[in-house]
Parts: structure tokens; C-alpha cells; sequence
């Protein structure tokens, strides 16, 4: 089962709050989980795979982050966007 680590926690809460910081790690929770193989795909523009989650406090809603690297079965993940 693959892992993640999310970086700039700091940032993130700094930037948002705790209760969005909070929303995405249960996003990010939630989708390594359930998933087996991560699919990473191409954004124009940018030197970084990115991965599509979920977002736990929108039904209708995504959270992008890019791949910054990935060891063996673990991401090293930067939260990018969040996409109604």
C-alpha cells in the first residue's frame, strides 16, 4: 500500500487553518487507503507529476499536489490547488 508525506504543513495552516490542513490530510488519508496504485499524470507547464484527491469537505471537489519525489512506495507530496 503506497504512503505520502506532505510537506509545508506549517505553511499550509499558516496560509489556510488548522481545520483546511486538517481537511487534507483526511483527503490524503482517506485516498492512500483506498487505492493500491496512484496515478500520477502530466500538468502543462510544470516539471512535476501531479496527483487528483478527493477532497473530504467538498463531495464535488478535488485537492491536486505535486510529486516532489517518490521512494520507493512513499510521495513526498506539495499541495498545489484545491479544484471545485
Amino acid at each position: 500500500m503506497p504512503r505520502y508525506s506532505l510537506r509545508n504543513q506549517t505553511k499550509i495552516k499558516e496560509h489556510f487553518d488548522q481545520k483546511t490542513l486538517s481537511r487534507i490530510i483526511e483527503s490524503l488519508d482517506s485516498h492512500f487507503n483506498e487505492e493500491k496504485e496512484i496515478i500520477e499524470h502530466s500538468m502543462p507547464g510544470f516539471n512535476y507529476k501531479a496527483i487528483s484527491v478527493d477532497d473530504s469537505g467538498n463531495s464535488c471537489g478535488f485537492i491536486i499536489f505535486f510529486v516532489v519525489r517518490k521512494t520507493f512506495d512513499v510521495y513526498n507530496l506539495a499541495f498545489k490547488e484545491f479544484i471545485n
